[in-house]
């Protein structure tokens, strides 16, 4: 940022900030988006909804690379706030969907069961002993592959939000980190 004059860097980690500030706004949307697609029981409704959150996590991922670039100059800066974005909301995510599933605990059971034995019926099967396990092994798999996934997602997109960043970043900024990086024992930042 320019003030009078003179590149003044802030302190602390943009990446971490960013991260954090859309990471935040990006949990609160996932969460409005499961409430709605869990309450609203209209199955055309689903996917649509779905995409929605899908294009807001996009645009959050690559809005926190682009304004961290922008904070250093530095590419690198806004996957790293892109990976936070992503790793900040699956976790508020993550504590809100555990958190309405240990209050709904029976009525997470009786769905599941009923999934369970609809599919045993449809294969004519019986129904198995272990089925409460492994719809929990289930969805805890689905539940870490996305989670991996959307860090995976926010590095990448971050990254290209870094490229978009980095070419709006000032001339100044990009002098400052060049002087910087010859100077020798100066000190760095992300």
């Amino acid at each position: 940022m320019m003030v009078e004059g003179t590149l003044v860097k802030s302190k602390g980690s943009p990446a971490l900030g960013y991260g954090f500030l859309f990471g935040l706004i990006q949990g609160v949307i996932q969460i409005v988006v499961g409430l709605l697609i869990t309450n609203l029981h209209q199955p055309a409704l689903t996917l649509p909804l779905s995409m929605l959150g899908v294009l807001f996590a996009f645009f959050f991922y690559f809005l926190a690379g682009v304004k961290a670039t922008q904070s250093t100059g530095r590419v690198g800066t806004g996957a790293f706030a892109g990976l936070w974005t992503a790793v900040i909301s699956a976790l508020l995510s993550l504590i809100a969907a555990y958190s309405l599933a240990t209050v709904n605990i029976n009525t997470m059971r009786q769905i599941g069961r009923a999934v369970v034995e609809d599919a045993a019926r449809r294969l004519n099967q019986p129904m198995p002993s272990t089925a409460d396990q492994f719809l929990l092994g289930a969805l805890t798999i689905s539940g870490l592959g996305g989670f991996a996934l959307s860090m995976i997602l926010g590095l990448l997109i971050g990254a290209l939000g870094g490229l978009i960043g980095r070419a709006r970043t000032s001339r100044y900024s990009r002098i400052y980190d060049t002087a910087l990086s010859v100077t020798p024992g100066a000190p760095k930042h992300s």
